[in-house]
């Protein structure tokens, strides 16, 4: 299995980072330092070179540093063997503007899946704690990493059903009902849900029996867990759910039926684990989400994605921190990036596993190597 390397990293006004160039030697680099310095800016410059996004502020122009009118990213990589550089360019006011090599993109999902990254932050509670457009969202990146034509027809659907709630709200506004009018895009609904629907059901089958794998590994087999997927078309086909709800449809002026409505459910011993689990064990059951997610990717993707590790130590006892790391190692990753408040903390841990790592030291918007 090959690695995906990032060699060297360099930011021009992105968040507290008004210029840095980093440059990386080992497979393992941590980042430390107080928070607030900008350890987790420079795992999400990583993140939008992956993926054409922030992981944490989804307004691009929030990402420029404040006083600003542009911002850049660039990074070059080391991909079968051959050197990658990709820059991405943010602008206010403007769309943002990526280039692998020199020449830019026409479409920004043409870079999905050519330097695939999974990233793992506090932030991951969320996936328990909120709403099914989180757990959706997390579905769809990691499916989208290893399939264009998922990723082709997530857009597709989207955009077609952007244009059916237009319609329903102005017939909302302005009376009437055209079933007519609403046929084109309950045809692109149909045929893109069909095909994504069964695209996340073969997913899961995989998905859910390695996150299990991976979940025993962490918790050394003193608890079980699921992912199940829950989705309306699993009983009623996508046809029949758009023909039954336009009375309901027509009343919300939007779709109320459709793949944008699926859910994962979370069990724990057969339970919700928002209710069941102790911090502990949902810290636990998000780590092994994310590695699972890093296992599908790699083998679809034959290639080892990078692993952003955000705060690693928070809300984990020593005992499941150890496992986490013995998983790391076990399972050859690629490269990863760390961060810590600690300087010596997850060092000494790696040191201890015969890790090899090089630090950072980061502080307000400045990283010296240590």
């Amino acid at each position: 299995m090959k690695d995906i390397k990032l060699e060297r990293l360099s930011l021009y006004n992105f968040k507290n980072y008004n210029e840095a160039a980093l440059e990386f030697k080992s497979k393992v680099v941590c980042f430390v330092g107080n928070n607030g310095s900008g350890k987790t800016n420079l795992l999400d410059a990583i993140h939008y070179l992956s993926v054409c996004r922030s992981f944490f502020n989804p307004a691009d122009s929030q990402n420029i540093t404040t006083g600003q009118d542009q911002a850049s990213i660039t990074g070059e990589f080391e991909r079968d063997d051959m050197p990658e550089q990709i820059v991405c360019a943010l602008r206010k006011g403007q769309r943002k503007v990526f280039k692998r090599n020199f020449k830019e993109y026409d479409k920004l999902a043409d870079h999905i899946g050519l330097l695939p990254s999974v990233i793992i932050t506090p932030y991951d509670i969320e996936l328990i704690w909120e709403g099914s457009e989180v757990r959706r969202k997390f579905l769809d990146s990691t499916i989208s990493q290893q399939s264009k034509p998922y990723l082709e027809a997530l857009v597709s659907y989207n955009h077609a059903l952007l244009q059916r709630n237009n319609l329903l709200k102005n017939f909302g506004t302005r009376g009437g009902h055209s079933i007519e009018l609403l046929e084109p895009w309950d045809y692109l609904l149909i045929q893109h849900g069909n095909f994504i629907f069964d695209e996340r059901k073969k997913f899961i089958a995989e998905f859910a029996t390695e996150f299990k794998n991976v979940y025993q590994t962490i918790c050394e087999g003193r608890e079980q867990t699921d992912v199940v997927y829950e989705s309306e078309l699993l009983s009623t086909p996508l046809e029949t759910l758009l023909q039954n709800n336009q009375d309901k449809d027509r009343i919300l002026e939007r779709t109320s039926s459709g793949i944008h409505k699926d859910d994962l459910d979370f069990t724990i011993g057969g339970m919700p684990i928002k209710k069941f689990a102790s911090q502990g064990q949902q810290k636990s059951f998000l780590f092994a989400l994310k590695f699972a997610q890093y296992l599908f990717i790699r083998k679809h993707q034959k290639h080892n994605p990078i692993l952003l590790l955000d705060d690693l130590l928070d809300k984990i006892d020593e005992g499941r921190m150890m496992q986490i790391l013995r998983w790391l190692k076990e399972n050859e990753t690629g490269q990863v990036f760390i961060t810590d408040t600690h300087l010596q903390r997850i060092p000494e841990l790696l040191k201890g596993m015969d890790i090899q790592n090089e630090v950072w030291q980061i502080s307000k918007g400045t990283a010296v190597k240590v």
